[in-house]
């Protein structure tokens, strides 16, 4: 008879199943939380990278072929907030769907045909804030970082 009465007693009995509750769903809601953080760093950092690659094909573009690429690679450095070294600009010139050496004269080709290109790449790392965040574990590398890079290309001429 004892064992009922202690069990009738117990079913009824509704003080801190709150408390228990919580304790079994917060890791999934801390767990959730931190990977809805990293991913929204994550997206900010490479737009913020995208958006340097687009200034960097702005300025040559309206600098023309006379844009120093030393200059497109210094001012898309510092819109993303990289080393001009993780910054490559390429400037190339075809002549008649042959590549040739970028050259600032108004006619370099004698056929005429003349196209003059701008690629933009950065390459960059993003560091999660949480180790153990679902971003990590997906795209990560062996270090914990994920690498960014973005590429654009524009047609100048």
């Amino acid at each position: 008879m004892l064992p009922t009465v202690l069990g009738r007693l117990l079913i009824s009995e509704t003080k801190g199943v709150a408390l228990v509750e919580t304790a079994l769903v917060a890791p999934f809601l801390a767990l959730t939380i931190m990977g809805t953080v990293d991913v929204a760093r994550y997206g900010a950092a490479k737009m913020k990278i995208q958006q340097a690659v687009n200034r960097g094909l702005e300025m040559s573009w309206m600098g023309g072929p006379t844009t120093v690429a030393s200059d497109i690679q210094a001012q898309a450095a510092a819109q993303a907030d990289v080393p001009t070294s993780a910054v490559t600009v390429t400037q190339t010139l075809e002549c008649g769907g042959t590549e040739t050496s970028w050259n600032t004269s108004s006619s370099p080709c004698a056929s005429g045909e003349v196209a003059r290109y701008t690629q933009i790449q950065i390459s960059t790392n993003f560091t999660p804030s949480f180790a153990l965040s679902p971003l990590t574990r997906l795209f990560g590398n062996s270090n914990g970082v994920i690498p960014i890079s973005v590429t654009g290309v524009l047609r100048i001429q």
